[in-house]
């Protein structure tokens, strides 16, 4: 049998912070390299571009200017306060995958929305008949729970590590349309239960992934 290759160039992980998107992906790049179906896996996450809004909020605000688009809560984190801030992020992720993708890689794109529905109108038909989404299904506590234990121990090994506040978090991802969103999208979408904790549930859910995405979303070189 000849070489094969995913069909979708882009893969999309979505779910709450904390459900386990950088797992998965470790996972899934290892299981894609031992298929062969890709060589290059560059990670794109709309993180960054966030840290970099709350960052310059707080040299604004030093400065004696407005913050543009958050106010600093209580427990340390930030309070998003410009809820369009969400769609810029993603046009401009949009704008930085598109000239990432070619043949051996598959480009991998990360973010966290309540509406993945509303979320997807901000990329462009050049990714989206290119793409899939993972949809990673955990419940809220769980992600919060997680993110809590992250920080902390970011923090015991001397990290300048820093936690979104969890009235954030409620606001934000507390209820988001992910499962309705899989039934109904503009690309298709497979989901993922990383509910549970420990390496061989995930790996299982991985494994399960990797069947589909052969039998659906490749071809022969």
């Amino acid at each position: 049998m000849g070489k094969s290759e995913l069909t979708k160039k882009y893969i999309f992980l979505l779910g709450r912070p904390g459900c386990g998107k950088s797992a998965v992906y470790n996972k899934l790049i290892d299981h894609l390299k031992e298929e062969g179906l890709a060589e290059e896996f560059p990670r794109v996450d709309d993180f960054p571009k966030l840290w970099a809004k709350f960052m310059q909020d707080d040299k604004n605000e030093k400065e004696g200017k407005q913050r543009a688009y958050s106010r600093k809560t209580d427990d340390g984190g930030y309070k998003v306060v410009n809820d369009m801030m969400w769609h810029e992020l993603l046009k401009e992720v949009n704008e930085d995958i598109i000239p990432l993708k070619k043949t051996g890689r598959i480009v991998f794109v990360e973010f966290s929305r309540d509406s993945y529905h509303s979320a997807f109108n901000n990329f462009s038909p050049d990714v989206l008949d290119h793409a899939l989404a993972l949809y990673i299904d955990v419940p809220f506590e769980i992600c919060w729970k997680r993110n809590v234990a992250r920080h902390e121990k970011a923090i015991s090994e001397g990290s300048d590590d820093h936690l979104v506040s969890k009235e954030e978090m409620e606001k934000t991802y507390k209820i988001d349309d992910g499962l309705t969103f899989a039934k109904n999208a503009p690309l298709p979408v497979e989901v993922i239960d990383n509910s549970q904790n420990g390496e061989d549930f995930l790996d299982e859910q991985i494994r399960k992934i990797i069947i589909i995405l052969k039998e659906k979303y490749t071809y022969n070189l």
